[in-house]
């Protein structure tokens, strides 16, 4: 008999105005810590002041996120080994966090304020380290608490590079994909047909969709699966190709002209689908999306490269790690 052990989140709730129930959704999963630990940003605690004074929360930790640094500091001032730390924010406030939790060894949950990338759930941190963003390989959190309401008043930017993060996998997916048939890697199929329906989730959705309750809770349902498979899969395999080593790259090379994580991987997406695979009914249904959501602004606004940058570009992202893509071929 064979069997296979999936870390699967304890909760998942999205729904409106459930922040300030974050007490009751624990005790209802029979969660329980010694110590109950808010980790947010400044701005946030200012602006739900009221939400978070009306929950138990032992000790509130502030952090800008985003930095390794900053992330190791905090680890430091904890010193309960039975603490629960809830992450309250966008995805640098949760990625750090993840570092924390993780070699601390501590449980968390994540209570995105936004959902401008896959940090909800992924089993990856993104942290700044000596100047550069570097990738940390990091427990998934036990459970996550979206609240519809607060991720509506986020703005609208940072959910399109959510949306752009989550449509990339089309492109990872094509890329493991190649790896099979070119290299013999192995696909962990469930992963694969996880990574493939979340990334197609949000894909009937114009731009006069995105305040809706219906747009955001496929958004963050999407996400969340996103990063199952990638718990499922043991690796970033199922959700970052081609397109992530490209914003990757440019997090490397032009470290003062970068964006939102989502949005240079829609961008790299793009880019390979156009000049790469040459899949013109793909590009075309990509681009055409784009165009609905306003993700097409939003990367004309702020992704200017020549081609001879470009190059550069594609160049630098072959050899950020050993990940047989579409560009190994070229």
């Amino acid at each position: 008999m064979y069997s296979k052990i999936i870390n699967v989140p304890i909760v998942l709730e999205i729904g409106e105005n459930i922040f300030i129930h974050m007490d009751e959704i624990l005790q209802r999963n029979h969660i329980f810590f010694k110590e109950k630990i808010l980790v947010t940003s400044p701005e946030l605690k200012e602006l739900y002041k009221q939400q978070i004074e009306q929950l138990s929360f032992d000790e509130i930790m502030l952090i800008q996120g985003g930095s390794y640094e900053e992330a190791r500091k905090v680890m430091g001032n904890i010193t309960n080994k039975d603490a629960l730390l809830v992450a309250f924010g966008g995805g640098s406030v949760i990625d750090a966090v993840k570092m924390i939790s993780n070699d601390l060894n501590l449980s968390y949950i994540t209570a995105p304020s936004t959902l401008s990338n896959d940090a909800i759930y992924s089993p990856i941190a993104r942290l700044v380290q000596n100047g550069k963003k570097q990738s940390f390989g990091v427990k998934a959190p036990l459970g996550i608490i979206a609240d519809i309401e607060i991720i509506r008043r986020s703005p609208r930017k940072l959910l399109l590079a959510g949306v752009g993060d989550l449509v990339s996998n089309a492109s990872a997916v094509k890329d493991w994909r190649l790896a099979n048939a070119e290299k013999g890697e192995y696909i962990n199929n469930f992963a694969l047909t996880l990574a493939t329906l979340s990334g197609n989730s949000v894909m009937s959705y114009t731009i006069d969709d995105i305040g809706t309750n219906r747009f955001i809770g496929d958004l963050a349902n999407g996400l969340v699966i996103s990063g199952l498979a990638m718990v499922l899969a043991n690796s970033s395999r199922p959700a970052s190709g081609g397109e992530h080593l490209v914003s990757h790259a440019i997090d490397d090379l032009y470290p003062m002209r970068t964006t939102l994580h989502g949005l240079q991987v829609a961008w790299g997406h793009l880019l390979l689908e156009r000049d790469y695979r040459q899949d013109d009914d793909d590009f075309e249904k990509l681009r055409l999306f784009f165009d609905r959501m306003k993700i097409t602004d939003e990367l004309e606004h702020d992704l200017h490269f020549s081609s001879d940058e470009i190059a550069r570009i594609i160049a630098r992202a072959k050899t950020i790690r050993d990940r047989y893509t579409i560009l190994s071929k070229f």
